[in-house]
């Protein structure tokens, strides 16, 4: 075993130059609060919590599995090495932002962020020809049932899903460009995040017998032809039984012309608006009713709160993070690796090691079981997390590593050595 990792640790340094430096810190204490690599103290990716957004992939609830280039995009949404380098320093990827396909609230970065829950993208912080001078904070949208939602971009301005990630890399982070393999497999993978379901609404979006009162007495006004939106309902443009929005773009008083999102699971996508600028519904609520003249009573705009509320619901919309649910997100996109390994596709096996290194120092970090003040090992009846890890970490790049060199056997081997210490590090103990 050991040989082995000095054998990984050796070719990672010969053959995939920083992979070694990057393995030798997977061990190192977790990063104070705010410290971010290359980032401004107190940047905040929010990924520490105890939950994550539950995430439901469409051929998954059916029953099957995640095809092989949904598992690339899958892999490849988690890649800080698709983006710049300012953006690859910080471990930013797309799945930073949008947490298993959701919003993330908690995301925030001191001068580019004007509050939490978003960014502009318009600075010189992660590619400076797209700074413009102009403050142009956006709020990171859920990309749940994203298959529907089109076109995309606040403000609609990019018809193509596939166009819109190609921006987001290369524009937005600076990244290279990726390869069209890259850009499909992200398409097909985030056409796979589904909504999650709400046994408050129906499959026409009418509401159910779930539904509170108030609820039900939103929902009326929310149909109801107000004078002050020239004789339009609020569901003129949040269709409920097209996924509440109609694809287009309109001026609501919120200083542009933006595309209609969504309500659905809106609940906990909160702040609102395409600048995130409303902490909740009620401000919503108020904005509408000033901007429009629209007179709404104030138990008028609690029922449409209730309604919003109960439109945004969904079931279980987080699940616990533990060890075993990341070592399960890791296991999909070692997944690819077989198929790429079979085939001498380096760089779907590349983009899949440097993933899986980045997100197995996470882990080292999040479930460490070390007091980073002593390196003691403080629970002695759990595993010592940041040195499996490590060692799981020297595997994947003797994969990669060994696959260079043209030995397809040496990489197999590691591959299944990788999977046997995946698997005593998830069965070590039930949760942590």
């Amino acid at each position: 075993m050991w040989s082995l990792r000095t054998v990984g640790l050796t070719l990672a340094a010969g053959l995939l130059g920083g992979g070694l430096t990057f393995v030798m810190a997977i061990a190192a204490p977790r990063m104070g609060a705010g410290l971010v690599p290359g980032l401004p103290e107190g940047t905040q990716f929010g990924l520490d919590g105890p939950e994550r957004p539950r995430q439901i992939l469409r051929a998954e609830a059916a029953g099957g599995k995640q095809s092989w280039l949904v598992a690339l995009g899958n892999t490849a949404f988690s890649a800080p090495s698709l983006f710049g380098p300012k953006a690859r320093e910080a471990g930013l990827s797309c799945d930073t932002c949008h947490r298993q396909g959701d919003a993330n609230p908690r995301f925030f970065i001191p001068g580019v962020s004007a509050r939490h829950g978003g960014l502009d993208t318009t600075t010189s912080m992660f590619n400076p020809t797209q700074d413009d001078g102009v403050a142009n904070h956006v709020d990171i949208p859920s990309l749940r049932g994203v298959r529907f939602t089109a076109p995309y971009g606040r403000d609609g301005r990019v018809a193509s899903l596939r166009d819109f990630a190609r921006n987001v890399i290369v524009q937005e982070f600076g990244g290279p460009e990726p390869a069209p393999i890259i850009l499909d497999a992200l398409v097909a993978y985030m056409e796979q995040i589904e909504f999650l379901p709400n046994p408050q609404i129906d499959r026409l979006g009418q509401l159910t017998a779930a539904a509170s009162p108030a609820a039900k007495r939103g929902e009326a006004l929310f149909k109801q032809p107000m004078a002050g939106m020239g004789g339009r309902s609020c569901a003129t443009c949040h269709v409920p039984d097209a996924q509440f929005a109609d694809g287009r773009r309109h001026d609501v008083g919120s200083d542009g012309i933006f595309r209609t999102p969504t309500l659905l699971n809106a609940r906990f996508t909160a702040p609102y608006f395409h600048d995130g600028r409303y902490a909740g519904f009620a401000d919503v609520v108020a904005h509408f009713d000033k901007a429009f003249t629209l007179g709404l009573t104030a138990a008028q705009q609690a029922d449409l709160v209730a309604y919003l509320e109960a439109v945004g619901d969904a079931d279980q919309p987080f699940e616990p993070m533990t060890r075993q649910s990341e070592m399960s997100e890791l296991a999909s996109y070692v997944a690819v690796i077989d198929d790429a390994i079979g085939r001498g596709d380096q760089p779907a096996i590349d983009l899949v090691v440097d993933t899986v290194v980045y997100d197995l120092r996470f882990i080292a970090r999040r479930f460490d079981n070390r007091d980073p003040r002593t390196g003691r090992i403080r629970r002695p009846d759990r595993p010592d997390v940041a040195r499996i890890a490590e060692d799981l970490a020297a595997h994947m790049i003797s994969i990669g590593a060994l696959a260079r060199a043209g030995d397809a056997d040496g990489a197999r081997q590691s591959l299944r050595l990788y999977r046997e210490r995946a698997t005593a590090l998830v069965a070590s103990y039930p949760q942590n």
